[in-house]
């Protein structure tokens, strides 16, 4: 029901990110989505990878000095039309939910796009999602991608 996101914190400072990715390419790791967060003193990247990846990904990231951390999220099938997005957060504020995040995934459908979407109470969102019909992939349908 829910897919695993990792969250690599890096500090502010020219080149950290890319030696981030360039550790997650020497490694062969897959980014699926990817979303970055800026603050005074350090980033947030938040990425989801296929299963089998996620213990080499927080292997790889934390032998290079990253501190990370897993997190579970939503992923659902945005309708790729006009108000797809809107149709999905109506589930979720009908729900009485506020939304923490949302990002993209690299890879779209042909008759969607993949969202991740963290709320403020997943468990309620997912029941909520499925309520009001929204495709929400879990981590094996994200792994056959």
């Amino acid at each position: 029901m829910y897919v695993k996101q990792i969250s690599v914190y890096l500090e502010n400072v020219r080149g950290t990110l890319r030696e981030m990715t360039k550790t997650l390419a020497q490694n062969g790791v897959d980014m699926l989505a990817l979303s970055i967060a800026d603050t005074a003193n350090f980033g947030i990247v938040r990425l989801v990878v296929r299963e089998e990846q996620i213990p080499l990904t927080i292997e790889c990231m934390r032998s290079a000095g990253f501190m990370v951390r897993m997190d579970e999220v939503i992923c659902v099938q945005v309708p790729n039309k006009p108000a797809g997005l809107d149709s999905v957060l109506e589930v979720v504020d009908n729900a009485g939910l506020s939304v923490e995040y949302i990002y993209s995934f690299t890879i779209s459908l042909e008759n969607g796009a993949l969202l991740i979407i963290r709320t403020n109470d997943n468990d309620k969102a997912y029941e909520a999602l499925n309520k009001g019909k929204i495709k929400v992939y879990n981590q094996n349908e994200i792994n056959s991608l």
